[in-house]
């Protein structure tokens, strides 16, 4: 037997409004601090990778949920960067791309 844990999120256009591109995705990324870190309560658990819910905060918001000057611990839904991150992505193969097409033509020249 085998079992599995699906999560998905609702993302149904016909439940969207003000649809617009990310403009501000790279600057977004570069903003970003991805660490390595340990647990201060599970000395004995490997290093693990991820970001300070604080510092994100202010990158991307809705990915964040918590006030950092309460006592309840701040927490991040990591898929919530995802967009950002394609977003970005997607800004560097099309600059590649171009960059790649001016070298090309230079080359011939």
């Amino acid at each position: 037997t085998s079992s599995a844990t699906t999560y998905n999120t609702t993302s149904d256009k016909r439940l969207k409004e003000n649809i617009m591109p990310i403009q501000d995705a790279t600057e977004k990324i570069l903003a970003m601090n991805p660490i390595s870190h340990t647990w201060i309560n599970d000395k004995t658990a490997p290093a693990q990778h991820g970001f300070i819910a604080q510092e994100m905060q202010s990158i991307v918001p809705e990915a964040v949920s918590g006030d950092p000057d309460s006592e309840e611990m701040m927490q991040m839904d990591y898929g919530k960067i995802t967009p950002v991150i394609v977003k970005s992505l997607q800004n560097a193969l099309n600059e590649i791309s171009s960059l790649k097409k001016r070298i090309s033509e230079l080359e011939k020249n």
